[in-house]
C-alpha cells in the first residue's frame, strides 16, 4: 500500500484534551515508516472543509481521522463534498479515537491505541460501512430528533464535568424536563403518529457513551434502525431510560417504545424539534426530517 497518509486532526475534540495525543500519533506513524500530511483544524466548524481539501488533493490516499464522533461525522461530509455524493471509491479511512465517548470505535470494536490503528492501516484490509443521511447531512453513528438532541444541547452547556458523566448529568436534566412533540412518522412499510418524546436513528447501537437507544442497529446491514418513544410521564420514562443504558436494549421491549428497521424514514414534528447527527446539533427547530441509508459507502480499515 501507499506509504503516505493524510491525517485530519481536531485538537478541540474532548474539550481540547485531544491536542495532547498528537505526539503519540506522530510516533506511531514514524515507527511504521508512514509519511503523513497533517490537516489540523484551527477552529470549530473547520473539519469538514479540511477533509474536503485533503481528499481533493489525492482521492486515493488513506485519510486518518483523529478526533471524536463529531469529527468523524464532519469528515465524512467533507469527503462527499470533495468527491460528490455518488462517486466511488472513497479513500480508505482510519480512526484515532480522541473524543469524549468514541461511540463509533466502541460500536465497531476498532482499536483505540495509535500503534494498533496504524497496524490496521499497514495491513490494508477494509470493510465498507453504511452511511446514513438526514436532510442532506451524512452521519455514521447516530442521529435523533426530539429529546436526544435536547439532551445534547444541555450536555454542551455543562463545563465542570467531563467524559461520560457529563452525558449522564445531561440525561438526568432532560428526563426531568421531559419535553414532547406531536410527530408523524412514515417508513418503508409502516407509519405512526402521536405525542412522542424522541426519534433515535442508529447506524450502530451506542451513543453518548452510555446509551444504547437502537440496540438492533448494524452498520453493515444496508438499513437504518430507528426507535420512537411515545410521550409519557417522567416516572414511566425513567425505567425506560435506565434500561437504555444496557447493550441488551430492554427498553425496546417495554410499552411505549418501538424499534423498527427501514431504508427510509420521514418525520414531521409539531412544534419544530431539534436535530443532532453524530453528536453535533444541526438545528434547534426543524419541522420535517427525511432519513435515508447509503449502503457500503465508507471503507474503514478493518482487522
Amino acid at each position: 500500500m501507499t506509504r503516505t497518509v493524510a491525517v485530519l486532526f481536531n485538537p478541540a475534540a474532548h474539550r481540547g484534551l485531544a491536542a495532547q495525543q498528537r505526539p503519540a500519533i506522530e510516533a506511531a506513524l514514524h515507527e511504521a515508516g508512514l509519511q503523513a500530511q497533517w490537516f489540523v483544524s484551527p477552529a470549530a466548524g473547520q473539519v469538514r472543509p479540511l477533509a474536503a481539501r485533503a481528499v481533493a488533493q489525492d482521492p486515493q490516499r488513506p485519510l486518518l481521522i483523529a478526533g471524536g464522533d463529531g469529527t468523524i461525522g464532519e469528515a465524512v461530509n467533507g469527503i462527499a463534498d470533495a468527491l460528490g455524493r455518488h462517486a466511488t471509491p472513497w479513500p480508505p479511512v482510519g480512526i484515532f479515537p480522541l473524543g469524549s465517548a468514541n461511540d463509533l470505535v466502541h460500536n465497531t470494536g476498532l482499536p483505540h491505541a495509535p500503534r494498533d490503528v496504524v497496524r490496521l492501516v499497514l495491513r490494508g484490509r477494509v470493510r465498507r460501512m453504511d452511511v446514513l443521511e438526514v436532510n442532506g447531512i451524512l452521519f455514521v453513528n447516530n442521529a435523533a430528533v426530539g429529546a436526544e438532541p435536547y439532551i445534547s444541547m444541555i450536555e454542551k452547556r455543562i463545563r465542570r464535568v467531563r467524559g461520560v458523566w457529563r452525558y449522564a448529568l445531561a440525561a438526568f436534566k432532560g428526563w426531568w424536563d421531559n419535553p414532547s412533540w406531536f410527530m408523524r412518522l412514515r417508513w418503508d412499510d409502516g407509519h405512526a403518529e402521536g405525542p412522542m418524546a424522541l426519534i433515535s436513528v442508529g447506524n450502530w447501537p451506542r451513543t453518548g457513551g452510555v446509551f444504547y437507544p437502537t440496540p438492533g442497529a448494524d452498520g453493515f446491514d444496508g438499513r437504518l434502525t430507528f426507535v420512537y418513544a411515545q410521550a409519557m410521564s417522567r416516572w414511566r420514562l425513567g425505567p425506560r431510560l435506565l434500561r437504555a443504558t444496557s447493550p441488551a436494549g430492554g427498553h425496546v421491549r417495554m410499552s411505549g417504545v418501538v424499534q423498527r428497521h427501514a431504508t427510509r424514514l420521514e418525520v414531521h414534528c409539531e412544534p419544530p424539534a431539534p436535530l443532532h447527527a453524530d453528536g453535533e446539533i444541526y438545528t434547534s427547530s426543524g419541522a420535517q426530517f427525511v432519513f435515508t441509508v447509503h449502503a457500503a459507502w465508507l471503507p474503514l480499515f478493518w482487522p
